[in-house]
């Protein structure tokens, strides 16, 4: 109501729409009398159920003779009919910060922590004008702002600017105190309404009632004990006569008490995730990467950081494909999978290595955008058996792949997972039948094979293509964890114009010289894919190697503890990821080298861990086995990623996630995760002031654990 951007103009339908949209119980009533038309059939039925939307367009269609109407609840509306009953209000109520301006007088918008119902002063001829004033509480109705009166007037907020309101909670809250003065008795709907806390004395018979409320007030403020009891002790000398100390005691300590197993409850989640810091050097790479780093963000329209040094490390990839190896029979070949939003930079992946690869004398190392089919990555590999690939859309790729199910591309996928393992040996394709094929061609069908295949895959996708794509199967079948997956949480940012840029001499001398032949290698034949190539061998120090065991045991401990969540396959390849790249970073550092240092295996291993276990995260919320299950996770990770504050239940109305589910499904999915007890429902203060409201928080999943 408070964040519309409503005008004067608006139709009915306009108005009904916009305010059921924000969770507001909406009814139509006559612009001229005020009374609800015969086709709603009564509207009490709405104090409770929310009229479905398709419901409210059929009320307001091409209807200017109708207002929309707002059923209160969670706030009052104090409705003064007269300049005199507004003066009163402005004297003697809280000042509101949302006021409209109606044909009459004027509505005052407060909170109803308290649930206030309705009063209607009675107009005699001796009531004075200063008391012509209406209570529109729970389940009374009131005509909403931006409403044409019947008299052309608009009914039009009176907003203070300085206040800041998002929700009715930043509204001040309606008490007892205002409406024993409006309606002067203590009942509301019934019952009766406890007088204010009074702090001068009291008599006999009310001392232990006010005590008790002044200790309860104190106490929900979370005013200390201590400061409780002297504040309480003090209060009472006023009274006649005071009450015995030791009493006065006894009714603090009971009153703490009972808030205390009122309000047990298990801790609140605030970040149950494992907090994973970036590596420090992170966009420090080894040797002539930091230079690659900085033209690919150079001539970037828009910088993505991340971005360039996946381009980076997937050029050192290519470049050291089928020619070198490290001791541990390592290959530099690697996938990778960038994440951005759309139009922010992905595309410069694929600029900044043809762009170096072109000015080289390699650039037949680049190939066409993806496979479609696994006879296609065979096919591909005969002629370019060191390759690299940059796929975009790549998320949308695979959603079609399982949606369309797909084979042949499925096929190709589980070739590709078979390449990524082959660098070492022999790719060879399917067998088919040779039955119909001509001798001549027998022999030569049979050695189509692909020694030593070195793809590195560079993939590109917009968050929500790449993680709807995703389910459980992908992740036990060990497709993902062959990928490095980097999700840039860069905010959206406008392109730069830029003109082209010439990529530095040593970037593209490095390239030629990591691929330049030499009698150390052999017959290189680069693009031979049948010749069995001798590699140079770059061995892992000493110290490296302690590195690598200690990041192994590592490893299995994080897997024993993922297993829970059936997620410990995606840790299954990081360490050999980490292993390949570190030999590419070693020639990075310096093409003679024949050993990888500590330092570059570190940085590598930093590298990996920190993405791998950025990716297990995301997969816990994002993974799951069905259409269902995903839905559940997404509105876990969302009241998750609301913190201490958590969301009420106006907010799931409104909220886009919840809107795009039936009413039935949001029920379920709140129902199934409080009986599982990943959230509650609490009362809570919303940022310190005000009254509590209920409110759903998600609750540490460690705490039920022993």
């Amino acid at each position: 109501m408070f964040n519309l951007n409503l005008t004067d103009n608006e139709t009915p339908l306009d108005l009904a729409t916009a305010y059921h949209d924000e969770g507001l119980s909406v009814v139509p009533l006559y612009r001229n009398n005020k009374k609800p038309p015969a086709f709603l059939g009564g509207w009490h039925q709405y104090k409770t159920e929310k009229p479905k939307r398709e419901l409210v367009e059929s009320w307001f269609k091409d209807r200017d003779d109708l207002v929309v109407a707002l059923i209160c609840g969670e706030f009052l509306v104090v409705d003064a009919d007269t300049p005199e009953a507004m003066t009163w209000v402005e004297n003697n109520l809280p000042t509101t910060p949302f006021r409209v301006v109606t044909g009459k007088g004027m509505h005052f918008y407060y909170n109803n922590p308290q649930n206030f119902t309705t009063f209607a002063t009675k107009r005699l001829n001796e009531t004075p004008l200063e008391r012509h004033i209406d209570i529109r509480g729970e389940g009374g109705l009131i005509i909403a702002p931006y409403n044409k009166h019947a008299t052309g007037r608009i009914y039009k907020p009176n907003i203070i600017p300085e206040w800041d309101i998002h929700d009715y909670s930043d509204l001040p809250d309606f008490t007892e105190k205002e409406w024993i003065q409006i309606t002067g008795n203590g009942k509301n709907n019934g019952h009766q309404v406890t007088a204010p806390i009074s702090l001068d004395g009291v008599n006999e018979g009310s001392r232990n009632d006010q005590a008790a409320r002044l200790a309860g007030y104190l106490i929900s403020k979370n005013i200390n004990l201590d400061f409780c009891k002297f504040f309480l002790q003090s209060w009472n000398t006023q009274n006649t006569p005071p009450l015995p100390n030791n009493e006065v005691l006894s009714v603090v300590d009971n009153v703490k008490r009972t808030h205390d197993r009122k309000n047990q409850r298990a801790p609140l989640f605030v970040n149950a995730s494992e907090k994973i810091d970036p590596p420090k050097d992170l966009f420090n790479p080894p040797g002539i990467l930091k230079e690659m780093y900085r033209f690919c963000e150079e001539m970037a329209k828009v910088s993505q950081p991340e971005l360039s040094i996946i381009a980076s490390l997937s050029l050192a990839s290519v470049c050291c494909g089928r020619l070198y190896r490290t001791n541990m029979n390592n290959f530099s070949s690697l996938y990778f999978m960038g994440i951005a939003k759309s139009g922010q930079g992905k595309e410069n992946i694929k600029s900044f290595v043809e762009a170096i690869l072109n000015m080289s004398e390699h650039s037949e190392l680049v190939v066409g955008d993806g496979y479609t089919s696994s006879g296609a990555v065979h096919s591909i590999l005969r002629y370019r058996p060191t390759q690299i690939t940059i796929m975009d859309e790549f998320g949308k790729r695979l959603e079609n792949i399982s949606a369309q199910q797909n084979t042949n591309r499925e096929d190709g996928i589980q070739t590709l997972m078979e390449a990524w393992g082959r660098c070492h040996g022999t790719l060879r394709p399917d067998n088919y039948s040779l039955m119909n094929v001509p001798e001549q061609y027998k022999e030569q069908a049979m050695n189509r094979v692909t020694h030593k295949p070195a793809i590195t895959l560079v993939g590109m996708s917009v968050p929500q293509n790449f993680y709807k794509a995703l389910n459980s199967g992908r992740i036990a079948d060990g497709f993902l964890n062959r990928f490095l997956i980097i999700e840039s949480k860069e905010p959206r940012k406008i392109q730069r114009l830029k003109k082209y840029i010439r990529p530095p001499l040593t970037l593209v001398n490095w390239v030629n010289q990591i691929r330049k032949p030499s009698t150390e290698f052999g017959a290189v034949g680069e693009n031979n894919a049948e010749l069995d190539v001798e590699q140079k061998i770059i061995s892992f120090t000493p110290e490296a190697e302690t590195l690598l065991e200690i990041f192994a045991e590592e490893i299995v401990k994080r897997q024993n503890a993922l297993e829970k969540d059936n997620l410990e396959p995606l840790l299954s390849r990081t360490r050999e990821k980490a292993m390949r790249l570190s030999l590419s970073c070693a020639l990075a550092e310096n093409p003679k080298n024949t050993t990888i240092s500590a330092d570059v295996t570190k940085w590598c291993i930093d590298y990996v861990r920190y993405y791998d276990l950025l990716f297990i995260e995301a997969c816990k919320d994002k993974v799951a086995s069905s259409a269902t299950e995903s839905k559940i996770k997404n509105v876990l990770s969302f009241i998750r990623s609301r913190g201490e504050e958590g969301i009420s239940k106006r907010e799931v109305d409104r909220h886009e996630l919840f809107r795009s589910m039936k009413s039935y499904e949001v029920k379920e999915i709140i129902d199934r995760l409080k009986n599982a007890g990943e959230i509650q429902e609490i009362d809570i203060r919303v940022g310190g002031k005000g009254r509590p409201t209920k409110r759903f928080v998600a609750v540490d999943p460690n705490y039920y654990e022993d």
